[in-house]
Parts: structure tokens; sequence; C-alpha cells
């Protein structure tokens, strides 16, 4: 995603380019269906109450934050151009006109353009205090995850821990204690490469593997929400960071995935939850993921059992 720096201060601008068709991408922005899954900043979800996609027709809908706080929302449609362009202005505070192109790079490959312009400065200063550039790139980027994950199942591994969901949490983001657990395949030790532990931030890793190789990995945060979620994209790279097809059985798989962990306290222990999806994934490929899962959780079972033993330490 490219957020551009906006010439005129009243704005923000952002993009983002889909692996999707142009048509399938404007879809996502008109059915309440659709947008309730991906429509906001993180941690909200988006209740419509009424959604009319026309040129002075009315998108009404409620935001809702993970605390259950409610936000009314207003929106007018001023352009619906399908499948090039929708232009609506927001009704309550903060007051803006948003534009929306979506360009065909090529026949799969979508690239919106994301324009928000506040009515004057009241507008932009309100804009300002409910966080209208962080939610905008969050919208592009929760668009993109549920784009790029349709029709996948994902691997799913829970475990319960009795440790406190802060400490659960800063194992799996604080390197010098994911070193504790994490390993690679007979429980090699990671080597940890760069750590930049930030939204937008990335961190690589090494695995050892038996022929003397080091397969490296990369996680680029989307989300860092202490201490109740994390989420990553990950990716295999070679040397020099360039993402690589994934080692064994999953080489033809698409070269992203999507990892998402939650931590939910239950009486002073805490259930972790971890699940993987394959980004852009077509029907055989998911199929020949989900051959893998009962391997994968093998796998990830003997990396939980040394968590549950560092967290007992």
């Amino acid at each position: 995603m490219t957020a551009r720096q906006a010439q005129n201060p009243m704005q923000i601008v952002n993009s983002r380019i889909y692996k999707a068709p142009r048509e399938v991408v404007f879809a996502m922005f008109t059915d309440a269906e659709h947008i309730s899954q991906w429509w906001g900043p993180r941690g909200f979800s988006t209740r419509t109450e009424r959604m009319d996609v026309r040129p002075g027709g009315l998108w009404i809908h409620t935001m809702i934050s993970e605390e259950g706080v409610e936000s009314p929302n207003e929106v007018r449609y001023v352009t619906v151009d399908a499948p090039r362009q929708i232009v609506f202005d927001h009704l309550n505070q903060p007051l803006f006109r948003a534009t929306v192109n979506f360009v065909e790079v090529a026949p799969d490959r979508t690239e919106i353009e994301y324009t928000l312009q506040f009515r004057d400065e009241e507008a932009r200063q309100a804009g300002e205090q409910h966080g209208a550039a962080k939610g905008v790139r969050d919208l592009l980027e929760r668009l993109e995850e549920v784009l790029a994950t349709k029709g996948s199942e994902g691997f799913v591994i829970q475990r319960e821990f009795a440790a406190p969901k802060e400490l659960v949490y800063r194992a799996w983001t604080e390197p010098e204690r994911l070193v504790k657990w994490f390993a690679g395949p007979g429980g090699a030790a990671l080597v940890i490469k760069k750590a930049d532990i930030r939204v937008g931030g990335e961190l690589t890793y090494g695995v050892p593997v038996p022929d003397r190789r080091v397969i490296w990995v990369r996680w680029i945060f989307r989300e860092l929400k202490p201490f109740d979620r994390l989420v990553v994209v990950v990716t295999f790279v070679d040397d020099a960071g360039n993402a690589i097809p994934q080692p064994g059985p999953l080489a033809d798989m698409p070269v992203e995935a999507l990892s998402t962990v939650t931590f939910e306290e239950r009486s002073g222990k805490t259930l972790m939850t971890f699940r993987r999806q394959m980004m852009y994934a077509n029907e055989e490929q998911n199929k020949a993921y989900a051959a893998t899962f009962p391997g994968m959780g093998q796998g990830w079972q003997g990396n939980l059992e040394r968590l549950a033993a560092y967290l007992a330490e």
C-alpha cells in the first residue's frame, strides 16, 4: 500500500493494489454483507441499517468498537460509476467527501485510489481526533485480508495456558522471549535477523534445517493490540529479503499467508487461538493446503508445548 503525501493539508490520500478483478473489488463497497467484514479501523465492526448505492442514496450504518461503543454514521452517495468510481459525502462529523477510484492495473489486478477531502478546518481537526488517516489505512488493509482469504478454510489451533494473557502476548511479540519457545524442525533454535516490532514493521528470522541451510521467514505486522491480538503477513524470503515460494509440499502455494493470533483471558489463564490462511489461493491450492493440516498440527503442538514450559518458568 502507498500512503502518498497530499498536497492539500485538508486531504488524506492512500492507495493499494489488490490481486482481484476490478468488478470484484468494486462489489466489496456496494454489498452490505461484504462491507461489514472489513469497513472501519481495526477492532471495529459495522452494522448496516440502510444501503442504497445510487447517486443521492444513503448508507446508514453504525460502527461498533470492541468495547461496545456505537458510533452512528450517515453517508450520501454522490457518484456511483460501476466499476470505476464511488464518491460519497460523510454527513456527520468529521464532515468529508471520499473519492474512491478503481483502476484496472491488469485483468486480475485492481488499484484503489482513496482520497478523503475534509469540508473545513473544523472537520479536519475532528478527523484527526478520530484517527481518520489510520482508519483509511486500516480499512484498505482489512479489505485486502478479506479479499485474499475468501474461500480459505485456514489452519486453526488453540491452547490454554496457565499464565496471564499479557505474558503470553509478550512471548509472541518480544524477540528475546520468542526464541525461547518458537523453533524450527526438531526444535532448532531461531536466528533473528531483523526485529522491528510495530505496525508496518517486520520480524525476519531464520529456521535452521538438517542440510545446514537456513530458511528465512518474514512477518509484516498488520496489527499489534496489546494484549489481545496480533495480525501478521507471513512470507518466505531469500538471503536478500525477496519473497520466494514456500519449501516442501507448499511450493505451489501463494507466497503470502495471513496469521492471526488472539489472546482471551479465562479466570487467570489464557486461551490462545492461532489461525493461518493462504492469501489469494485458488480452490485447488486451498485443498492442497488443507491436506497439510495434520502435519502442521503436529509441528505446532511441539512449539506450544515449549511455550507452555517457558511460561511455567
